[in-house]
């Protein structure tokens, strides 16, 4: 399938505009490029004429490249003129012949409507609904770093999921997806929409796709959640400050995220981020699960209500991708940790790209894979801990009907355990024995107002702890109706 982004039917002639400058100016970039490096004459007028400039910005993204990108970044927005774009998710019809050299433009209402089921089912999500619903996909923009697909969305290949998030909206949007869904017993009310946006997990940045079609009864709030993601991108930015060495230490949510910001666009910056650094575990359940527990960003959080699946039929689909790809993510570190030398790619300060496919170290020797030493330094390389809110039997009856599953977790790949949905029982799962109860001692998990109560004057690693919160302590009734947080 193939989704393009198109022209908004009342903004024609401002995308036209904005094609035009942005073919121009990359017209103009490559006349520069080529004619300083092929042209005699050329370069002996140009290299003159450009080098202040190329030394100011030299200098700029050494010395203070937070404010020169700032200014940059102004600078540039002013020569563009704002352009409003829509993407075309609806097929006519389905391309029976459809392939990667012929692709299907868009996709057939049906496949809409599958897709959004799919989803919604998959996360539990299928009663409770929010006003606004963010589809978040995630990617990571830094510089002078030929690592950067490594913290990117890793279940796109390294690359954006934003604009999946966009396209899982617009379909979710659709009128006909949702007449589509409520014949299926999906009922999506008709004061629900669903917003497309990408975080930036490098400098906290969050673009929300296609504000100007949410509803104006849903204005009000929409300004409420903006000003919540800005407050989470703040404090976000903040607790990843005490486990980066150069970053100041113990800052306030603005200077954090100056920072942090700062660091994306540093050309000097071996360290843009840590990724998936420290990862150790993921949760798969209802969210009131982990609701009000500081986990030290060591865990993935999947949604899923065994509730609504009292067959696995939901939770067998889930873990066929969470499963492979939390292992992949988990063992990229793991390798990368245990041995860098060989399963990993040494320090990327050294780094140079071979053509477009890969690094080499200098200038010459053997490609390098894996992760690059700045990566993994803080990194604890153990198996991933999966924990799924489940009947054991349904989980049995996966591993048995599931070959992958069976090589991730009978292997050791994988280490599986269950908490039961109806009751504080946790087992945990041996390839050999089965099915094991677990038993700990009793421990009294600290209880703090706030996080970063936690996490100050602290950069190593930091046990879970209770965060004081209104919503912490949840009834029995609520823990039914809350899925997601």
């Amino acid at each position: 399938h193939e989704i393009k982004e198109v022209a908004d039917p009342a903004h024609i002639d401002k995308v036209k505009k904005y094609n035009q400058k942005f073919k121009q100016v990359s017209s103009l970039r490559n006349q520069v490029h080529q004619n300083t490096h092929q042209g005699l004459l050329s370069t002996s007028v140009l290299l003159p004429l450009f080098a202040p400039a190329a030394l100011l910005t030299l200098i700029g993204k050494v010395f203070l490249p937070y404010e020169w990108n700032k200014k940059l970044s102004g600078f540039s927005q002013s020569f563009k003129s704002k352009k409003i774009t829509r993407i075309e998710t609806t097929a006519s019809q389905t391309k029976q012949d459809a392939c990667i050299d012929d692709k299907q433009q868009g996709f057939t209402i049906i496949e809409q409507v599958d897709i959004v089921e799919r989803f919604l089912q998959d996360n539990g999500l299928l009663s409770g609904f929010s006003s606004l619903i963010v589809i978040m996909g995630h990617y990571s923009r830094n510089q002078n770093n030929p690592h950067t697909a490594a913290y990117g969305c890793g279940a796109c290949g390294g690359k954006f999921s934003g604009p999946n998030g966009r396209v899982f909206a617009a379909m979710a949007n659709h009128p006909e997806v949702r007449q589509g869904l409520q014949e299926r017993n999906i009922k999506l009310p008709e004061t629900t929409w669903f917003i497309g946006a990408e975080h930036d997990t490098c400098n906290e940045n969050m673009v929300l796709y296609d504000k100007d079609l949410i509803p104006e009864s849903l204005h009000q709030s929409f300004e409420k959640l903006k000003v919540e993601l800005n407050e989470a991108c703040q404090h976000s930015a903040q607790e990843r400050c005490r486990k980066l060495a150069s970053a100041p230490k113990n800052p306030s949510l603005i200077n954090a995220l100056k920072h942090i910001a700062g660091r994306a666009v540093d050309i000097s910056q071996a360290r843009p981020e840590l990724g998936h650094a420290t990862i150790a575990a993921g949760f798969v359940g209802r969210r009131y699960f982990s609701q009000g527990t500081f986990m030290d960003r060591r865990s993935f959080l999947i949604s899923y209500d065994a509730n609504v699946d009292p067959e696995g039929k939901f939770l067998e689909r889930l873990l066929l991708s969470v499963g492979p790809v939390g292992a992949g993510i988990n063992l990229e570190y793991y390798f990368s940790s245990v041995n860098n030398e060989y399963y990993g790619s040494g320090s990327k300060i050294v780094h140079n790209l071979s053509g477009i496919f890969g690094v080499m170290e200098g200038a010459s020797g053997d490609l390098r894979t894996g992760l690059p030493v700045q990566m993994i330094e803080i990194h604890e390389p153990m198996r991933l801990q999966l924990m799924i809110e489940a009947k054991i039997e349904v989980l049995t009856k996966i591993y048995q009907d599931q070959p992958s599953i069976q090589q991730l977790v009978g292997n050791g790949w994988l280490i599986l355990s269950a908490k039961d949905p109806d009751s504080e029982v946790i087992q945990t799962f041996d390839p050999v024995k089965g099915w094991q109860i677990w038993k700990c001692p009793e421990t009294n998990i600290p209880t703090v107002k706030s996080s970063e109560e936690w996490y100050r004057d602290q950069y190593d690693h930091l046990p879970p702890v209770l965060i004081e919160t209104q919503n912490s302590i949840v009834s029995s009734y609520e823990k039914s109706e809350v899925k997601h947080a």
